[in-house]
């Protein structure tokens, strides 16, 4: 039954047992982890409802020792504490309710608790506290307090009936957490348990379906390769068992048919390969017996496949290259004969075009030389008028240069006596700003003598005067410092009044220098006008000679260009004629090799 399952089946079936056996196995652990989980919490539960009770015991004993410190001291602020930590207590109880109201008996046992704890608060602390605090702040007091029999209740037996209430809630939660922890015990045992066997039950099944897998795919497959290696090694009637209704077994099925058909094809193709062989040897034969200059052979192949439509193709190709052949050999004998007369013609009409380019090289070289002295001739009147006219413009240029340059030379003789003016004017702020520096000088020297005399009364004052000292002494060394700036101020107006002085006097020689070369460039501008005149009389006579020099120019480059011409085209006929003579011994050549390489080919009439 299992080998007719297809692979996609068997796959699924395994696989599916498996996953069926793992969620099984996740329900049963989720259970116990939530059992887990819930016996956790109890037990944190526990824990906290055994803190709570330790809570409460902390703040009865703090009540306890605030009440013991307000006995002994009698301070408001112990009394204060002291009623704090009264008032935090029903916190604490109604805390432990909360935690406890799932349990009955516990809920009933802290209700008893909080009616000790609240007689216990009523009956002995408050009646303490108000005794003590009636007693005041006398002597003694303390000693009258800790001698009154209430303060022996303060740990007398109310106080030890709410510890043992206590001390037995607390054992009640440590019964229940021992329970709980036990059966959290049992609950992980048992989760192992099912992990355990479940995990056990999974590889089992798994290398169950494996080991199925394995034998359902293997067998098939080493079967295949089994046939595979025989048909590889020429077995071609080797066949394949199938042993399965799966995908395999129809891979195994389709291979078998694959096999045959294969063999089918290699016998029809042997058959046509023989056939086709016979062919191509026929047209070998004739194609052979053609390469040697053999082309009376004939082709005897047909059909309508490609050796057939190739068969037909090399013999209209031979007919062609018979007909060709023949007119050849014609054409030949032609060519021969003409190619004869063509280069007699062309033997007579190379010495004439030679004799041609020899007379053409002698004209054009006495042009050429003609042409060269005309060109040299022009260059030199360009030259000569070029630099007349250079001549011209740079003498015009330099007289406009020369004007202007006297223009600036006025313009400098006015500046300079402008700046003479200012300098004066200059030295005479500097003996100006010299006499406020002597005015300076002596309101820093009574500044001083100010201070001085305001440093000795403030020694004279004591104590009272030491800040005015201070300042006086500040007022001292300013008036010092302005002492020394106003020297250094009138030693540098005394340098730069040296230095204008020195400016003065080298102002008026630049201004003397600058009038004596305005009245030069004046007498140079006047040559340079006479000359400016010489030379433009002499630009129109140098014009009239370039005309006629230019036109000499022109006619010897036009025959010059002419004769180039001429030679050209002798040149180029005489390489003609070479190039024809050439062709034609060229021509007569091939048609001899033509001829030979024909005659050795057989053509039937």
């Amino acid at each position: 039954m299992f080998k007719d399952l297809s692979i996609k089946r068997k796959l699924y079936l395994g696989f599916g047992a498996m996953l069926a056996i793992i969620v099984a196995l996740l329900i049963v652990a989720y259970d116990r982890f939530n059992s887990l989980s819930e016996a956790n919490q109890w037990d944190r539960h526990t824990m906290e409802v055994i803190q709570a009770i330790d809570g409460l015991r902390n703040d009865m004993l703090q009540v306890q020792v605030e009440a013991r410190g307000y006995y002994l001291t009698g301070t408001a602020a112990r009394l204060e504490r002291t009623r704090k930590e009264q008032r935090d207590l029903p916190e604490s109880i109604q805390k432990l309710q909360q935690l406890t109201n799932d349990n009955p008996a516990q809920v009933a046992r802290f209700k008893t608790l909080e009616n000790m704890i609240n007689a216990w608060n009523k009956d002995v602390i408050d009646s303490q506290l108000a005794m003590r605090e009636q007693l005041g702040t006398a002597p003694g007091a303390a000693d009258a307090m800790g001698k009154t029999p209430q303060l022996a209740n303060l740990t007398g037996t109310a106080i030890s009936e709410i510890y043992k209430f206590m001390s037995e809630a607390t054992n009640e939660e440590h019964r229940l957490q021992a329970e709980r922890s036990a059966a959290s015990a049992r609950l992980q045992e048992s989760m192992r348990l099912v992990i355990t066997v479940g995990g056990l039950v999974c590889v089992l099944l798994g290398m169950a379906v494996a080991w199925m897998l394995v034998r359902s795919l293997t067998a098939p497959l080493l079967n295949l390769t089994d046939v595979v290696g025989r048909i590889a090694g020429g077995d071609q009637g080797a066949r394949a068992t199938v042993l399965a209704n799966d995908e395999l077994g129809r891979v195994t099925e389709e291979f078998n048919r694959m096999a045959q058909s294969i063999q089918d094809s290699q016998a029809n193709e042997k058959a046509l390969n023989d056939a086709l062989r016979a062919k191509v040897d026929s047209l070998l034969g004739v194609v052979s017996k053609a390469a040697s200059g053999d082309l009376t052979g004939t082709i005897e192949v047909t059909g309508s496949d490609a050796i057939g439509q190739l068969a037909h193709g090399l013999d209209r190709m031979f007919e062609n290259l018979r007909a060709l052949l023949n007119n050849v050999q014609k054409a030949g004998i032609q060519v021969t004969t003409s190619a004869t007369e063509i280069a007699a013609s062309a033997k007579q009409q190379e010495a004439t075009g030679i004799e041609q380019a020899q007379t053409s090289v002698e004209i054009l070289s006495t042009t050429k030389e003609i042409s060269a002295n005309a060109s040299q001739l022009l260059k030199t009147m360009e030259e000569a008028t070029a630099v007349a006219d250079y001549t011209t413009t740079a003498t015009a240029d330099a007289q406009g240069n020369l004007r202007r340059m006297d223009s600036t030379m006025q313009h400098m003789v006015s500046a300079t006596d402008s700046i003479n003016a200012k300098l004066a004017a200059l030295s005479e702020k500097a003996s100006n700003i010299n006499s406020v520096l002597i005015t300076i000088t002596k309101v820093a020297d009574q500044t001083n003598i100010l201070s001085l005399n305001a440093a000795i009364e403030a020694e004279k004052a004591g104590e009272a005067g030491r800040g005015f000292s201070v300042v006086a002494t500040e007022i001292r060394r300013l008036a010092d410092q302005t002492s020394v700036s106003t020297w250094d101020i009138e030693q540098m107006l005394k340098e730069m009044q040296s230095a204008v002085s020195a400016s003065v006097m080298g102002m008026d020689k630049f201004s003397e220098e600058i009038r004596r070369s305005v009245g030069e460039v004046r007498q140079v501008t006047d040559q340079l006008s006479g000359v400016m005149d010489q030379v433009q009389k002499l630009a129109p006579q140098f014009d009239a000679v370039l005309q006629g020099m230019q036109s000499q120019a022109v006619g010897a480059e036009q025959i010059s260009a002419t004769m180039m011409q001429l030679n050209d085209a002798t040149q180029q006929t005489v390489e003609s004629l070479k190039a024809t003579s050439e062709a034609v011994h060229q021509l007569q050549y091939a048609a001899g090799d033509l001829q030979t390489s024909v005659a050795n080919f057989a053509v039937a009439v």
